[in-house]
């Protein structure tokens, strides 16, 4: 595993997918040390590499910046918008597009390593394991990759649209669906392993910790399911829906839900350690760093709160923001707002 205080190779930092960071930020960014406007939107997550800030957007372009300075090293450019959170694996930057298209680009040179075409735009971020890329489109195929060539392995083709970053285990790969479904598919073969029929939507990246599968629903339900059977541990129900992905530390998992609440649930039962007190919606996936949760709102403002007694420790202002989740290490804090501006902040 990567060390995430260096290096943040996909959402949540590590392919763990827990959002549990080392560095504590209980105080508000206080310097500017670079920002960069993009032409379009962003609507995914930043991730940092070997010194290097890597970033998609809305207008078809993977950019790569230097993380200490802002200089834009290279660019790639896409035939279609970029709405996918980049994951760094093995020298390669990879990435999902709206051309249905997975993409492998160099991360020294930014040069085209191979493409694997598909149907329906990919929002999700890649998943790479063992050699494998595992990722999901809106058209509603799954596919695994062959991560040095670019080949499908195996595809499955469902009805829903999958907008749910796959989390995989040794065994198992683990996803949401725009039918209900949480889904456990075999890794090797993709053939089912079991199947949860949530009430609505499951939009949200699944987390997976103390072998449960963690992940809310539009039906505005966050399910912990046995990982191996996909039975129901324990619920916890919200009054809206709930976009937001989970992030896992110490024993509690932490998500936003759209009726404008962070909730902190036990790990073991889903009882509330706490929930922050109501704002607007909340869709983005929070980030634990050491004793503070990073998150930022819809509207703007990223937030940071204690970890174990929800108290609001400070807020930053700095444009909308949709699903960006923050990059936090011990020398910065690098944000990507919707309006495509990019900041690092000491």
């Amino acid at each position: 595993m990567a060390d995430p205080t260096s290096n943040w190779i996909t959402l949540l930092a590590t392919n763990d997918r827990r959002g549990g960071v080392t560095s504590a930020r209980r105080s508000a960014p206080a310097e500017l040390i670079w920002k960069a406007a993009l032409p379009e939107a962003v609507r995914s997550s930043p991730v940092l590499h070997g010194g290097v800030l890597y970033v998609t957007s809305r207008d078809g372009r993977l950019y790569a910046f230097d993380a200490k300075t802002g200089r834009e090293r290279w660019t790639f450019q896409a035939p279609a918008p970029i709405d996918s959170t980049p994951a760094v694996s093995a020298g390669r930057v990879l990435f999902g597009c709206d051309d249905g298209a997975v993409y492998a680009v160099d991360t020294g040179s930014g040069r085209p390593r191979w493409t694997c075409e598909g149907d329906g735009p990919v929002w999700t971020s890649p998943v790479v394991r063992d050699g494998v890329v595992y990722a999901g489109s809106t058209g509603g195929s799954f596919r695994a990759i062959d991560a040095l060539t670019g080949k499908v392995q195996w595809k499955r083709e469902y009805e829903g649209r999958i907008c749910s970053t796959a989390y995989v285990d040794e065994r198992l790969v683990f996803f949401g669906c725009s039918d209900g479904a949480v889904r456990a598919l075999d890794r090797s073969s993709g053939k089912d392993a079991w199947l949860h029929q949530a009430g609505d939507s499951v939009v949200a990246s699944p987390a997976v910790a103390d072998g449960l599968v963690l992940v809310g629903a539009e039906d505005g339900i966050f399910y912990a399911l046995d990982a191996g059977s996909g039975k129901v541990r324990w619920t916890h129900e919200t009054a809206l829906g709930i976009h937001s992905s989970a992030a896992v530390a110490a024993g509690k998992v932490y998500f936003g839900g759209k009726d404008g609440h962070l909730y902190a649930l036990g790990l073991a039962d889903g009882v509330v350690a706490w929930k922050s007190e109501p704002q607007r919606t909340l869709t983005a996936t929070p980030v634990v760093a050491g004793p503070v949760v990073c998150l930022q709102a819809f509207y703007g403002a990223t937030q940071a709160y204690d970890a174990a007694t929800g108290e609001r420790l400070w807020r930053a202002n700095l444009g909308g923001s949709l699903q960006s989740t923050p990059v936090v290490t011990d020398d910065a804090i690098f944000l990507a707002t919707y309006p495509g501006v990019i900041y690092a902040l000491r």
